[in-house]
C-alpha cells in the first residue's frame, strides 16, 4: 500500500471549501480593485517602459525585499563581494530572516493546497515517496513560520527597536498567521491520531508537525479524534477564509506582502537620485502642494510603506536632532491621502481639510532635507521620501515664493552672477595663477575639459583643490582645459533648493556652450557637478561623458601613466560623499587612490560606502543656515572621524570639505585633525 491521504478524509461537504474560497478571493479583488483606483487619483506617471528590464531583475529583487538588503545582497553575492561581521549586521539579516521565513512558508501553503487540489481533481501523483517527500516539506515550513512569527514577536515587543512604532494591526497579523498555522497542525493531529498513527506509524513521522500533535492526541477515543478532527477543520477553514476578508476589508498590515512587492517592480529605472523634471510650459502647478498632486506612484509608495524605521535609522537630520523623519512624512502623507481619497473618488474638487504643506508636513521638515539618498538607500521596498520632499520644497519655492532668506540669497547670485557664492570677491580663473591652464576660448583642440564648479574656483579653501587636480593632470599628460570665465553654475543648487525653472535656465545654457566647443569627455572635482552633469543634464537632451576626478585619477594610476611618490604619509580615513558614493556607485575609485600613496594607512569610520554620514551640505544646505536644534551634522561626522584616530580625512567634494573645516574648527580640533581633498595628497 503506497502512502497517501483522502483529500476530503472525515468531511461531508468539504468541497464547501472551494465556495467559500471563491467569495474570499473576490474580496480580494474587490479591495485590490478599490486600493488601485486610490492610487490612480495621483498624476500620471509612465512606468510601463523597461519591461523586460523589471521582469528580468524583479525575482531577485523580491528576494533581496525580503532580506532587508536593498537590491545590493544578491548582486554582491554573484559578484563574489566578501562580506564582513559588520556588513552582515548592518545588512539587517534578523528581520530579513523573519520576513523570509514567513513569507516563504506561507507560499509553500499556498503551493500545496494547489498542488492537492490538482492531485484530488485531475491526477493522482501525491503517492508514494512524492507525498512524503511533500508532507515533510510542507510541514518543515510551517514550522518554520511559526519560528518566524516567534521571533517577530521577540523583535517588536520584548527588544523594542526604537524605530518600530508597534500598533494593534501590528499584533493582529501576527495572531492571524500564527492562529492559521497552528489550528493547520492541530487538524493534521487529530487526522494522523486516527488513521496512520494506528495504521501506518511510519508514514506518520513525515509530517512532523502533526505528528507531535498526534502523539498527545493517542489517548483520545477514536469517536474524539474524529470529532476533534472535523470540528478543527472547519474552523482552520473558516479562519484561513475569514483571515483574507478581513485583511482585504480593513487592509490590514499583511496586504503590504502585495503592495510592497507591486512597488518594487515599479521602481525608478532611472539613474539614483536624479530628480524628475517639470514640464514648465504645460505644468499647470509647479511641485506638489496638494496630496493629488504627486504622481500615482507617490501615492503607491505611501501605500507600500510598512513603517520598518530603516530610513529614519539613516536620517542624518532625524539622528542630529532635526524636525524631520523621512518614516513620519511618509505615514503623515499616507494619512493625508486616506482622508482625502473618500472625497476624491467621489468626484469632488475642492476637498476641504488640513494644508499639506503647513499643517500634515511643516516646511521645518520640508527645509531640513540634505537630500542625501540615505532614506532611499536604506528603503527594502523601494520607497523614495526625499523625491516627496523635493516637490513641496519646488512648491514653496516656484508658487509661493517661500524660501529661506539665506537660500533665496544663493538663488539670486545663480540667476545674477551664475553662482551661488555671494561674497565671493574671486574670479573663475583666479585660482590658476602660475600654473599653465589654458581656456576654451583660447582655442586649439582638447581632450578633457575640466569642469571646476563654483566651489573650487570661487572659494577660497576650495582653490586649492582645484589647483591640485589641475596640478595632476598635467603631471599626467592629459591635454585639458578650462571654460574659464564662461563657465556657469551646473544647476544643481537651484534644483535642489526647489528652483526648477533656474536650473532648467542654467543647463539649457551651459549645454549649448559645451555642444558649441565639442566637449565629450568631462572630468570635474565636485560630485553635485558630477551628478548633474551625468545624469539630469541627459533629461534635456546633454550627451557627455562625465568623471569624478578621482575615476579619472585612479584610471591615469592604473594605466601608470602618473606614479606617487612617498610623502608625509600618516592615519588617513576615507568620507563618502552622498552625491559620489549613494548617489552614483562610486566607492572603490577614491580608496585606490589612498592604497597607492605610500606611507598612507588608511582606516575606515564605522558609517562608511552605502552607510555613510552626510556632512550636512546638500540640497542647498552649503547655503542654508542649519536651524539650532540638536547637532550640527557637520560635527557628528567630524566626531565619528576622530573616533578612528586619523591626522586626516580625505575628501572628494567641495561641499563636504567646507563642511569639515567647520566642523574641526566648532570641535577645537586643529592641532589633531584635518581635512584634504584626495588630489590634495596626491598632488602633495
Amino acid at each position: 500500500m503506497e502512502a497517501s491521504r483522502e483529500i476530503f478524509w472525515n468531511i461531508p461537504y468539504g468541497e464547501i471549501i472551494y465556495v467559500l474560497g471563491a467569495i474570499a478571493l473576490g474580496v480580494f479583488v474587490y479591495a485590490l480593485y478599490r486600493r488601485v483606483q486610490m492610487w490612480r487619483l495621483g498624476r500620471p506617471d509612465d512606468r510601463s517602459r523597461q519591461v523586460w528590464q523589471r521582469v528580468r531583475a524583479f525575482p531577485v529583487s523580491v528576494i533581496d525585499l525580503l532580506l532587508h538588503r536593498k537590491f545590493i545582497g544578491i548582486a554582491d553575492g554573484l559578484g563574489h563581494r566578501r562580506f564582513s561581521v559588520k556588513d552582515l549586521k548592518a545588512r539587517e539579516f534578523y528581520p530579513g530572516i523573519i520576513h523570509f521565513l514567513i513569507f516563504a512558508g506561507c507560499l509553500v501553503f499556498l503551493l500545496a493546497s494547489f498542488l492537492d487540489a490538482i492531485s484530488h481533481y485531475f491526477f493522482n501523483f501525491l503517492l508514494g515517496g512524492f507525498y512524503l517527500g511533500f508532507s515533510v516539506v510542507t510541514d518543515g515550513f510551517g514550522i518554520l513560520v511559526l519560528v518566524g512569527v516567534a521571533l517577530a514577536v521577540h523583535r517588536r515587543y520584548i527588544q523594542k527597536p526604537e524605530r518600530l512604532d508597534n500598533k494593534a494591526e501590528d499584533l493582529v497579523a501576527l495572531l492571524l498567521i500564527f492562529t492559521v498555522v497552528t489550528t493547520g497542525f492541530v487538524v493534521e493531529g487529530f487526522r494522523i491520531a486516527a488513521t496512520e498513527l494506528q495504521t501506518n506509524p511510519d508514514w506518520a513521522v513525515w509530517s512532523p508537525g502533526g505528528y507531535i500533535l498526534a502523539l498527545g492526541f493517542s489517548g483520545f477515543s477514536q469517536a474524539t479524534l474524529l470529532t476533534g478532527h472535523r470540528i478543527t477543520w472547519w474552523l482552520h477553514a473558516l479562519l484561513s477564509m475569514g483571515a483574507i476578508v478581513f485583511v482585504s476589508l480593513y487592509w490590514n498590515r499583511l496586504w503590504h506582502i502585495i503592495v510592497s512587492t507591486i512597488n518594487v517592480y515599479f521602481r525608478s529605472l532611472e539613474p539614483k537620485g536624479a530628480l524628475a523634471p517639470i514640464d514648465l510650459e504645460t505644468a499647470e502647478n509647479f511641485g506638489v502642494a496638494k496630496i493629488e498632486d504627486f504622481t500615482w506612484k507617490h501615492l503607491l509608495d505611501l501605500d507600500a510603506c510598512t513603517r520598518c524605521g530603516r530610513c529614519q535609522d539613516n536620517c542624518p537630520a532625524y539622528l542630529s536632532g532635526k524636525p524631520l523623519n523621512p518614516k513620519k512624512v511618509i505615514q503623515d502623507l499616507k494619512g493625508n491621502w486616506l482622508e482625502r481619497a473618500p472625497a476624491l473618488l467621489a468626484g469632488k474638487k475642492d476637498v476641504a481639510g488640513r494644508a499639506m504643506i503647513g499643517e500634515v508636513i511643516t516646511e521645518d521638515e520640508i527645509w531640513n532635507c540634505t537630500t542625501c539618498f540615505a532614506c532611499h538607500e536604506a528603503c527594502p521596498v523601494s520607497i523614495e521620501p526625499m523625491a516627496k520632499v523635493i516637490e513641496m520644497r519646488r512648491s514653496l519655492v516656484m508658487e509661493q515664493a517661500a524660501v529661506p532668506e539665506t537660500g533665496e540669497g544663493a538663488l539670486k547670485s545663480i540667476e545674477a552672477r551664475g553662482h551661488p557664492w555671494r561674497g565671493t570677491t574671486l574670479s573663475r580663473t583666479d585660482w590658476t595663477a602660475g600654473l599653465d591652464v589654458r581656456t576654451l576660448a583660447d582655442g586649439g583642440d582638447i581632450d578633457v575639459l575640466f569642469w571646476v564648479g563654483c566651489t573650487e574656483a570661487l572659494e577660497e579653501r576650495s582653490t586649492r583643490v582645484a589647483r591640485a587636480i589641475a596640478q595632476v593632470l598635467e603631471k599626467a599628460g592629459v591635454n585639458f582645459g578650462i571654460l574659464g570665465a564662461e563657465e556657469s553654475c551646473c544647476g544643481d543648487p537651484a534644483r535642489r533648493l526647489g528652483n526648477e525653472y533656474l536650473f532648467q535656465m542654467k543647463a539649457q545654457g551651459n549645454m549649448e556652450l559645451l555642444k558649441n566647443y565639442g566637449v565629450k569627455r568631462i572630468v570635474t572635482g565636485c560630485p553635485h557637478c558630477f551628478h548633474t552633469l551625468k545624469h539630469e543634464y541627459s533629461q534635456f537632451g546633454g550627451d557627455f561623458q562625465v568623471s569624478h576626478h578621482t575615476e579619472f585619477i585612479a584610471g591615469l594610476l592604473r594605466e601608470g601613466r602618473l606614479e606617487a611618490v612617498p610623502g608625509k604619509g600618516g592615519v588617513v580615513t576615507y568620507h563618502d560623499a552622498c552625491y559620489l558614493g549613494r548617489y552614483n556607485d562610486v566607492y572603490d575609485a577614491p580608496r585606490r587612490i589612498l592604497d597607492n600613496l605610500p606611507g598612507i594607512r588608511v582606516v575606515e569610520m564605522e558609517k562608511n560606502r552605502e552607510r555613510a554620514f552626510c556632512c550636512g551640505a546638500g540640497g542647498g544646505h552649503l547655503w542654508l543656515e542649519e536651524q539650532k536644534k540638536g547637532q550640527r551634522i557637520s560635527e557628528m561626522r567630524v566626531e565619528q572621524a576622530m573616533a578612528v584616530n586619523a591626522g586626516v580625512v580625505a575628501t572628494a567634494c567641495p561641499y563636504c570639505l567646507q563642511m569639515f573645516e567647520d566642523g574641526i574648527k566648532s570641535k577645537e580640533a586643529e592641532d589633531s585633525l584635518k581635512v584634504m581633498d584626495i588630489a590634495e595628497l596626491l598632488a602633495n
